[in-house]
């Protein structure tokens, strides 16, 4: 499920405007047409939307799915599974009773396969399906929705329903369509950005991840510099921490990795690590915005967000409006990214400049080749 967790788990995407002029009749029309449907004896998988609610009721009475702006359901997929042991041994006993039948003579490589597969389905047939499910938050004003997993072959699955049903196109919010989609970007920031890389190239995820990298570790280096201190609007501020999680590693080396879960006070290895040529490939950060207090953990391609922790949610004993609770979490969810939105057009505003070799540069690296303080200078 992930988003309705203590410790929210989800990857976000960009969605265009649907071809409609009734949204919510579109909604209502798509999602129960592409709902789940129980499997039948023949088959060994089903998937479809469900109910937010509850997993198991796939009708969407009242429209349940409609809450305040936002589309919210569940992604239900079931699958029959046998473990590969058991079916090793039914076919063991297929093979022995072929034996037995047939004077002893081993079944050819052809009907070796078919024991097996008409073994594989009797057994399938015989199992119970196993339900699993992600959480959808669809936001058609804000142009976003969050899908409670980072599992790939889970979004994939997803994305094939939703795309079937939805005639809609998701993009996932990665560095750089982050940066061209969600943000208010010039004319100019837009091409320096196809300059650093190619928007429409099918590589563009891994081409661009080096500023992933450098967004994380330019992050370490506001939070040290400037206090964490940024202003998100006028009437609003965030104060930005380091949390207890920070992993470092080369782009070209990512797998030799320094990870460091000490105090944001005590990260003597990290700056270690940083020195020697590392950049921060996943932060924890720590984030107050008036009296909230958000947790959260991102990692270089920035479109999946871990580990969220909002501010406690009181339990609601108003029952005029069974959504309170559910609309007080988006207010949060929104403030995240808010606070993201603000802390990524800082960095490229800094980065997409023609002064960022000579004006921005330059501080970042003095920074770093600064190295750790002196352990007199730290916590023991």
């Amino acid at each position: 499920m992930a988003i309705q967790s203590a410790s929210a788990t989800f990857t976000r995407f960009f969605v265009p405007d649907p071809l409609t002029e009734d949204l919510w009749s579109f909604v209502d029309e798509q999602l129960k047409s592409g709902a789940f449907r129980e499997l039948q004896e023949d088959e060994d998988k089903a998937k479809g939307f469900s109910s937010w609610d509850d997993l198991f009721d796939a009708s969407f009475q009242f429209a349940s799915y409609h809450k305040g702006e936002y589309v919210a359901f569940s992604f239900r997929q079931d699958q029959r599974r046998v473990p590969p042991i058991v079916v090793k041994q039914h076919v063991r006993a297929a093979i022995r009773h072929y034996l037995e039948e047939h004077d002893g003579h081993r079944p050819a490589r052809s009907e070796y396969q078919k024991i097996r597969e008409e073994t594989e389905q009797a057994l399938l047939k015989r199992s119970l399906p196993q339900p699993s499910a992600c959480d959808v938050i669809w936001n058609p004003v804000g142009h976003w929705l969050l899908c409670g997993t980072t599992s790939s072959k889970t979004i994939d699955v997803f994305m094939e329903h939703f795309e079937r049903f939805f005639h809609l196109y998701p993009a996932p919010l990665f560095h750089v369509n982050w940066a061209s989609q969600m943000l208010p970007l010039t004319p100019g920031q837009l091409q320096a950005l196809e300059a650093l890389v190619p928007l429409g190239s099918a590589q563009v995820l891994e081409e661009g991840r080096f500023l992933g990298y450098e967004f994380l570790t330019w992050i370490w280096f506001f939070i040290e510099q400037s206090g964490g201190l940024l202003k998100i609007k006028d009437d609003l501020g965030v104060e930005l921490a380091l949390g207890e999680r920070i992993v470092l590693s080369r782009m070209e080396e990512g797998r030799e990795r320094v990870i460091c879960t000490t105090q944001a006070s005590a990260l003597h290895e990290a700056r270690t690590a940083l020195r020697q040529g590392k950049q921060v490939e996943e932060i924890q950060l720590f984030a107050r915005t008036g009296s909230n207090d958000y947790l959260f953990t991102l990692n270089t391609d920035l479109g999946t967000l871990k580990g969220v922790k909002t501010p406690k949610q009181l339990p609601d004993e108003e029952e005029d409006d069974p959504d309170a609770g559910f609309l007080e979490k988006m207010f949060f969810f929104e403030e995240i990214f808010a606070v993201l939105d603000a802390l990524f057009l800082k960095f490229l505003e800094q980065r997409l400049s023609s002064a960022w070799t000579s004006d921005f540069l330059p501080p970042l690296k003095q920074w770093i080749a600064a190295g750790p303080a002196e352990d007199g200078d730290r916590e023991s």
